[in-house]
């Protein structure tokens, strides 16, 4: 049996095929279909099928996509209609976010509210501090305003109201109401979706899941659709959330799956460091279109409860990635001043970048590193893209005209500038955090990341650049070694030592038993659920908070309490360059995180190869490194003859099927046990 995993780029859909039983691995890489995601996905299979792949041998389908985070960056989805508590609905006014650049300073600045003002209806009743019904649900006029909404055009809709996640009577029975009435229409809960203090996060979040859920429900019906269609009929269908888990596609949350492409990445980064014999790594993710690049500690990677996705503020556990609009594909342009400039925008799979031959016309990252020298002058990932150097020398000649310079020092150039763009998005998830770069290893994947790493690494002090055996499909693998996940959280503001030990346990124990009954009812053996707790802390009277580890134990003692307290003020220590040690700590979140063990890829140990590196060399190539040295005659390699123990002197570039890796002048690569490649920064 297999296992098939796709990971859907902006510019590339990476497929690769699991065979349980040898651990073999196939890869396929197609171009992505931006207009219809799905399409390039049932292409792929198609072409997997007419292969080695048989349909009756898919034992299960995990899936990576950025289709919710477009919907909201391009503020797409459905039109939502809000049921609020009466007199509340101007917290759909307040925002949270901050304010940068020009906004800073603007008096006059507008951000558009989650719901326009006339689809918002107040609903009578209301619940206090403690849960208690203060004034109960008035059905007959909350009917009338599920009516109004329907009539003005709401084909989603979002109920949030105060204090509902003590007391989530009244949204029950509106979601009950709403499903009369809309029976083809979408309804999210905030005490389902998010079920946490602070009325504005709740608010966003759960609008932001109105939102996504019709066209990702619809989304994700097309792809079952069209896998049956290919004669793949297995259950075990799965999506991967931002939490680092997969979910079933029947069952998941759409507000989950927002970081979902990227997250698989970062996942996937931590266990290749892992395999390696790094246990603290910076992912660097760099694709068509832009890079996407996280933090892992002690073999975790870090993780946040609240993000900014364009003006929504999301409240939702996800794993901490900055993604930057870096990528193989990026613009290079020449501002209204007269000086380079290189992104956000990119060419992407059409019209891709100039020496594609499909249209392009502004030059890329891709073009650059082609002019250099630093790709295959005539073809990428094995001869599937044909590329025509002369193209892209012409395009960014050109800008070199414009910009008074020759055209390999304005190729140097844009490579220079979109490396201290990724050095900028690689300090803001490390150094910026009381990081140390010079304790972590760079672990380059996507397409393009091994080709930037080495410099990257090497400008930042880093001291080792970790490159596994199939860099350009990383993402994909991680889909596949990933457990399915859940999170779920409660909120009570209690001062922690007057919590106690029993009373917290109890909460997470509460918390526990409803993860196990969830993913039980998904078909998982209780046996295989795993928990680990944590809990929300802050200084009293602080507006925000640090979620802090309590372990996988629902028995406390007061000594665990204690622990709980110190690890909270070592990481406010960390982050913000203080502590207060003698203060009260209120706790404000509880959560459980519930893992389900199942088997999956991990990397394998090879034997360790006789002989030198020589075997592996298919040839030379002139190979631009900087102004200084100009034409350097290099060494090219092949991936897949290099060997563990082989070794490889800079300068030397190393071509596979999905990627090249470039080794500057100076630096040692060597292939460790598990095929990954280890170069050493001098």
């Amino acid at each position: 049996m297999k296992t098939v995993a796709v990971d859907t780029g902006g510019t590339f859909t990476d497929m690769v095929v699991l065979e349980h039983e040898s651990g073999e691995v196939d890869v396929l890489k197609v171009p992505s279909t931006p207009q219809d995601p799905g399409r390039a996905i049932i292409d792929g299979l198609r072409e997997l099928l007419d292969g080695n792949l048989k349909a009756e041998e898919v034992a299960s389908f995990t899936h990576g996509t950025t289709v919710g985070t477009n919907i909201l960056v391009q503020d797409k989805g459905a039109r939502v209609g809000l049921l609020i508590t009466d007199g509340f609905s101007g917290v759909n006014d307040v925002w949270h976010i901050p304010r940068f650049g020009s906004d800073l300073s603007d008096i006059y600045v507008e951000k558009n509210p989650p719901v326009e003002p006339w689809l918002r209806e107040e609903i009578i009743e209301r619940v206090d501090y403690q849960g208690n019904v203060k004034k109960p649900l008035d059905v007959k006029q909350a009917r009338e305003a599920v009516k109004r909404l329907k009539k003005k055009g709401a084909e989603s809709v979002a109920v949030v109201l105060l204090f509902s996640f003590l007391n989530p009577e009244h949204e029950r029975a509106l979601g009950e109401m709403i499903k009369e009435e809309f029976p083809n229409g979408s309804v999210s809960l905030s005490s389902e979706i998010l079920p946490q203090i602070r009325e504005f996060p709740r608010l966003s979040t759960t609008v932001a899941n109105a939102r996504l859920a019709p066209a990702m429900i619809d989304y994700l019906g097309k792809l079952a659709d069209g896998l049956r269609s290919l004669g793949i009929t297995t259950e075990q269908l799965y999506i991967m959330q931002s939490n680092g888990g997969v979910a079933k596609i029947t069952s998941v949350i759409p507000i989950t799956t927002l970081l979902s492409g990227p997250c698989a990445g970062s996942e996937a980064g931590m266990q290749i460091a892992d395999s390696a014999g790094f246990s603290n790594m910076v992912s660097f993710d760099m694709g068509g279109t832009s890079s996407d690049i996280a933090l892992g500690e002690n073999g975790s990677v870090l993780e946040q409860t609240s993000v900014l996705i364009g003006d929504w503020e999301i409240a939702a556990p996800m794993l901490m990635i900055n993604t930057i609009g870096a990528g193989g594909g990026t613009i290079a342009w020449i501002d209204g001043g007269g000086a380079l400039q290189v992104g956000p925008h990119s060419a992407g799979a059409d019209p891709g970048p100039v020496a594609y031959d499909k249209g392009g016309t502004q030059p890329t990252v891709t073009d650059a590193n082609l002019l250099l020298g630093f790709l295959h002058p005539e073809y990428l990932l094995g001869g599937k893209v044909k590329t025509n150097r002369q193209k892209a020398y012409e395009a960014v000649a050109d800008m070199g005209k414009q910009l008074g310079i020759e055209p390999m020092a304005t190729a140097e150039g844009i490579i220079r500038i979109i490396n201290a763009k990724m050095e900028e998005g690689i300090r803001e998830v490390s150094t910026e955090r009381g990081y140390d770069l010079r304790n972590f290893v760079l672990v380059a994947f996507g397409g393009a990341g091994p080709v930037h790493a080495a410099r990257l690494a090497a400008d930042l002090g880093m001291s080792k650049v970790v490159v596994p055996p199939m860099p350009g499909v990383s993402s994909a693998l991680g889909l596949i070694m990933a457990d399915p996940r859940r999170d779920f959280v409660r909120s009570r503001l209690t001062d922690l030592e007057q919590l106690g030990a029993s009373e917290l346990g109890s909460i997470f124990e509460a918390l526990r038993d409803q993860a196990v009954s969830e993913f039980k009812a998904d078909g998982f053996d209780e046996d295989s659920i795993g928990c680990s707790f944590s809990v929300d802390l802050r200084y009293q009277g602080q507006g925000y908070e640090l979620n802090v580890s309590a372990g996988e134990n629902v028995n406390l003692s007061a000594q665990a309490i204690a622990d709980i307290r110190e690890r909270f003020d070592l990481a406010h220590e960390q982050l913000f360059g203080h502590s207060a040690k003698t203060e009260p700590v209120e706790a404000v979140n509880y959560r459980v995180r519930a893992t389900v063990r199942v088997p999956k890829f991990s990397m394998k140990r090879h034997e360790r190869a006789s002989g030198s590196a020589d075997s592996a060399k298919i040839g030379e190539r002139e190979v631009y490194f900087d102004r200084a040295s100009g034409m350097t005659p290099t060494p090219v390699y092949e991936r897949t003859l290099l060997a563990p123990g082989h070794e490889v002197a800079g300068p030397a570039i190393v071509e596979q099927l999905d990627s090249t890796t470039v080794v500057y002048p100076g630096q040692q690569a060597l292939v460790d046990d598990y095929g990954n490649l280890i170069i050493s920064i001098a």
